[in-house]
C-alpha cells in the first residue's frame, strides 16, 4: 500500500471519518479499472457516476456529489470532520 503524509491522508479522509482509498469507488477509479466496469454493470449506470476520487476532490461518485449530508453539514459548522462538531453523533 501506498503511504500517505499527513496532508495527503487529511485530503483523502472524508468528514465521516472513511479513507478513500479503502473505498471500492476509489479502488476503481485509480487503481482497479474492472473493479469500476463490474460496479457499473452492477448498479446500472455510467463509470462517469461512480468514478471518484476522494471525498475532498473535485471528482466524486454521485452518491458523494448528490447524497451526502455529512459534507456540506461540517462545511456549514466550519468543520474538517464529524467528530469534530459539538452535536457528534448527530
Amino acid at each position: 500500500m501506498k503511504n500517505f503524509d499527513l496532508q495527503e491522508k487529511k485530503r483523502l479522509s472524508a468528514v465521516c471519518g472513511l479513507f478513500c482509498p479503502s473505498c471500492s469507488l476509489f479502488i476503481g477509479t485509480k487503481e482497479d479499472p474492472q473493479l469500476l466496469k463490474s460496479l457499473v454493470e452492477r448498479f446500472h449506470t455510467k463509470a462517469e457516476d461512480l468514478e471518484c476520487e476522494g471525498c475532498r476532490s473535485e471528482k466524486r461518485s454521485y452518491y458523494c456529489r448528490n447524497l451526502c449530508y455529512m459534507a456540506p453539514c461540517a462545511a456549514r459548522k466550519g468543520v474538517e470532520f464529524c467528530g469534530q462538531c459539538d452535536e457528534y453523533p448527530c
